[in-house]
C-alpha cells in the first residue's frame, strides 16, 4: 500500500511539474529572482557612483579651493608691487617739485632782489 501512495505521489508530482501553471509558475520565479538581483545590481552601481560623486565634489572644491587661494596671492603680490611702483613715482616726483621748487625760490628770491633791492 506505502508503494501504490509513493507511486501516486510521484505520478501526481510528475503531472504537477509538467503542467503549464506549474511552469508559468516556476519562470515566474525565476525571473523575481533575476528581477530581484538586477535591482541589487542597480542600488550597488547607484551607491558606487554617489560615492564616485562625493570624491569628485571634494576633490573640486578642494582644487577650486587652492586655485582660489593662488589667485588671491596673486592679486595681492601684483598689489603690492603696483603700490611699491606708485611709492618709487611718488618720491620721484616728489623729488622734482622740491628741486623746481628750490629754482623757482631762487629765481624770485633774484627777481625780488633785482627788482627791490635790500641793499642800498
Amino acid at each position: 500500500m506505502e508503494e501504490k501512495l509513493e507511486e501516486v505521489k510521484v505520478h501526481k508530482e510528475s503531472i504537477e511539474k509538467s503542467s503549464p501553471l506549474y511552469v508559468i509558475r516556476e519562470k515566474e520565479l525565476e525571473i523575481n529572482a533575476r528581477v530581484l538581483q538586477a535591482k541589487k545590481e542597480a542600488e550597488r552601481a547607484i551607491q558606487k557612483a554617489r560615492q564616485e560623486a562625493a570624491l569628485i565634489r571634494e576633490k573640486a572644491t578642494e582644487e577650486a579651493s587652492k586655485v582660489a587661494h593662488e589667485l588671491y596671492e596673486k592679486m595681492i603680490e601684483e598689489a603690492r608691487e603696483e603700490a611699491e611702483r606708485i611709492k618709487i613715482e611718488a618720491k620721484e616726483e616728489a623729488e622734482r617739485v622740491r628741486k623746481s621748487t628750490a629754482n623757482h625760490k631762487q629765481a624770485v628770491d633774484y627777481l625780488i632782489e633785482a627788482i627791490l633791492p635790500t641793499k642800498e
